[in-house]
This record gives C-alpha cells, sequence and structure tokens, in this order.
C-alpha cells in the first residue's frame, strides 16, 4: 500500500550548476483512498468515516544526482548544495581535475557514470523499527540511479536531534550496518559507497522487499478480521 512519490522542482531561468546537480525529494505515503477502500471493504466503518481518512505520511528522502561530464567540476557543485554533500565530494573526487579520485575509481566496477548522493532519509516515528528504511531507500535508488556508477552515503542522523560525539559515532556505525542490507559498503573517513554496475545490491533489495512483506502478511494475519 505504500507508494513513492518522486517531485524534481527547478526555476525556469538558468541557476548555478543547473547543468551538474539534479535535486530530488522522495516521499512515501499511504493513499486515503485506497485504505478508504479497504475498510469499506471490510466493512469497518460508516461514510462519514471513510469520507474523513486522509493520507498516511511514511517518511522522505532526498537525492542529489551530480552529473560527472556536464560544463562544471562537480566538486564545485556538490560544495555549493551542503557541507555533508560537500565531505562525501572531497572523499570520492579529485578535487582540482573534477574526476574520480584515483582510489574511488579503483574501487569501482566500472568507474564510468554518474553520482547519485542519498542525502537524507528520514521515517515518521511510527514507521520506525521495522526494516522499511531499506526498503524505501532501495526502491528510490534503482529508480533514481540508471547510467549512475555509485550511489554515495553519509550514514548519521537526519532529523535534526542533538547528539553527543558518542551517540553521533553510534548512531553513524548502527546506520552503516542498516544501509548494508541493501549493498553500501564503507569507502573512506565515513562515506559508504553502493556500486551500481553489481548485482548484489539488487539482490540485496529483493530480498529486504520480501522481508518487508512476509512482516506485513503476519501483521495482518494477526489483526485482520476475526
Amino acid at each position: 500500500m505504500i507508494s513513492l512519490t518522486y517531485q524534481h522542482e527547478h526555476p525556469l531561468q538558468a541557476y548555478e550548476f543547473d547543468d551538474t546537480l539534479e535535486r530530488w525529494t522522495v516521499t512515501a505515503r499511504i493513499d486515503g483512498n485506497i485504505l478508504a477502500e479497504d475498510m469499506a471493504a471490510r466493512g469497518d466503518a460508516d461514510q462519514e468515516t471513510l469520507d474523513a481518512i486522509e493520507d498516511v505520511p511514511v517518511g522522505r528522502m532526498s537525492f542529489l544526482r551530480v552529473r560527472m561530464f556536464g560544463p562544471d567540476n562537480p566538486f564545485y557543485a556538490m560544495d555549493s548544495y551542503t557541507g555533508d554533500v560537500s565531505r562525501i565530494g572531497e572523499r570520492v573526487l579529485d578535487v582540482a581535475r573534477g574526476e574520480f579520485a584515483r582510489d574511488f575509481e579503483e574501487a569501482l566496477a566500472h568507474p564510468v557514470g554518474d553520482l547519485l548522493v542519498m542525502d537524507r532519509v528520514i521515517l515518521e516515528p511510527a514507521w520506525r523499527g521495522f526494516g522499511l528504511g531499506p526498503v524505501l531507500a532501495g526502491a528510490a535508488i534503482r529508480r533514481l540511479s540508471p547510467d549512475c556508477t555509485a550511489v554515495l552515503c553519509e550514514p548519521g542522523s537526519a532529523d535534526g536531534r542533538t547528539m553527543t560525539e558518542e551517540q553521533h559515532r553510534e548512531t553513524a556505525a548502527k546506520l552503516a550496518r542498516v544501509w548494508s542490507t541493501v549493498g553500501f559498503e564503507p569507502f573512506q573517513h565515513g562515506v559508504h559507497f553502493l556500486d551500481c554496475h553489481l548485482q548484489r545490491p539488487l539482490d540485496l533489495l529483493a530480498e529486504r522487499q520480501q522481508e518487508f512483506t512476509a512482516l506485513c502478511r503476519s501483521w495482518s494475519a494477526q489483526h485482520g478480521p476475526r
């Protein structure tokens, strides 16, 4: 029942790095109409209740596509976005040449193509703890990564909570383990990458989707109509 909506918005006029950076926002939600239809089919609610049902927000994600063969130095484009994205760029790019750094290039199966940065993945509190983050992120990556050579991220808290340094380290380590379940591997200094030219990430995503589907079926069996 969860669906993903992709939004790419840009001004009509030319803007800085418009041929190098492509910003995407992805929202995950449950359609209120589908919920209403399901409740109506089970006879759980009257019409007034059905009419009042709204969409249920599940989470939101932000991605940044970096075009490696555009008119701009890709690092300068990444540096203009946020400090987090800039740090990722410093690790994987040769800043002066605007090309892949040699050690990053050597880590890739086929180092030709754009980069996709997974900037933020935030689930609504009620949806945390069910393994949904990797499923949503993996599905969005599959949709947004054609012609990319790698997806990059720097695991860490994205919901603005105040943390100590130790809490930041613990959170980063926990999230690194989470993202490894859809194919992300550690690279350098906290940056992780998913190689788009490998079959393994697709296989791992399929496994996570099967696990989540099984969880949903189990929940339905326990909470469905008696």
